[in-house]
C-alpha cells in the first residue's frame, strides 16, 4: 500500500483503532491482576464455615418454663400470696398461693374470641377478686 494523501486517513484510523484495542486489552489485564489475588484454601474454608444466623434458643422446647413477671403482687401476713399476670390481648390470670394450696383463676371460655355466630348473644365476663388493702 502506497502512502498517498488519499490513504492517509485510512492508515491513521486503523493505527488509532489498533492502539485503542491494545490500550483496552492492557487495561483489562491490569484490572484483573491489580490489587486482587486469589484467596487461600484456609480463607475459603473460614468463609464457608460461618453460620448464616445466630442459633435461636427455645426454652419451651427444652421443657423449661419461661419465668413470667406478675403485673400485681400482694402478700398477706398469714403467708398467702396473690399474683396477677397480664399479657396483651389476653384476659388476666390470677394465682393464689396459701397454706391450704395453690389456686389459679382462669377466665371463662366466653372471654376468648370464637369464630362464627356461636356466641353472638353472650356477654363477655372476666373474674374479679376483691383484696382489702390496709
Amino acid at each position: 500500500m502506497l502512502l498517498t494523501p488519499s490513504t492517509l486517513p485510512i492508515i491513521a484510523l486503523s493505527s488509532l483503532l489498533a492502539l485503542g484495542i491494545l490500550h483496552y486489552s492492557l487495561g483489562i489485564a491490569n484490572a484483573q491482576s491489580g490489587g486482587t489475588q486469589a484467596l487461600t484454601k484456609e480463607d475459603l474454608n473460614r468463609i464457608n464455615n460461618q453460620p448464616l444466623a445466630p442459633s435461636a434458643k427455645n426454652p419451651a422446647g427444652l421443657g423449661k418454663k419461661e419465668e413470667r413477671k406478675p403485673s400485681f403482687e400482694y402478700t398477706e401476713t398469714t403467708g398467702t400470696k396473690i399474683r396477677e399476670y397480664r399479657e396483651s390481648n389476653l384476659p388476666p390470670e390470677i394465682e393464689v398461693k396459701s397454706t391450704f394450696g395453690t389456686y389459679e383463676m382462669s377466665p371463662p371460655q366466653t372471654v376468648f374470641p370464637t369464630t362464627g355466630s356461636q356466641q353472638d348473644n353472650n356477654l363477655l365476663s372476666v373474674p374479679s377478686i376483691r383484696i382489702p388493702l390496709n
